[in-house]
């Protein structure tokens, strides 16, 4: 069956730089859209508080996120959005018609993500469309509790 539009759900508010994580779900979005001739939806969905003054913005950090696949020659769209992320994927997944996920998961964190559960097991759940989820390795989580913004998991609405 041949995708027509992908979206791809990466979570980088959370992160002072893109993770590995977040790296390969983009690629393998690329990989999928070059192999299916499709157009990719990058999104991300933040917490409306502000978190680091003066570093990069999320609309700015999507688009670079983004680029990769733009250099590839894929046509690309970003979306950042508030919210609970659930929700708001599944939201963005009806309004381009997107018949593709690709997210990240995460082993559990701590007591937020046990008794509030994960975006990824949300998604698995209620959409109703083909989603891939990809697991990060050990070095790849590793890199990503560096990169982790101290405060964030404290602010965000999971799920």
């Amino acid at each position: 069956m041949p995708y027509t539009k992908i979206c791809v759900a990466a979570a980088l508010q959370r992160y002072l730089d893109i993770t590995p994580i977040a790296a390969r779900i983009r690629d393998l979005a690329g990989v999928l859209a070059a192999a299916h001739n499709a157009p990719v939806s990058v999104l991300s969905v933040e917490a409306p508080v502000e978190l680091l003054p003066d570093v990069e913005t999320m609309e700015e950090k999507i688009r670079r996120y983004a680029e990769p696949l733009r250099v590839e020659g894929l046509e690309v769209d970003v979306a950042v959005r508030q919210g609970r992320p659930s929700r708001e994927i599944i939201a963005h997944m009806e309004e381009i018609g997107a018949d593709l996920l690709i997210i990240g998961s995460h082993s559990k964190r701590g007591t937020l993500d046990v008794g509030l559960g994960s975006t990824a097991a949300a998604l698995l759940r209620d959409l109703e469309t083909t989603v891939i989820t990809v697991r990060p390795t050990e070095a790849e989580q590793e890199k990503a509790r560096e990169l982790m913004i101290p405060r964030y998991p404290v602010v965000f609405p999971y799920g």
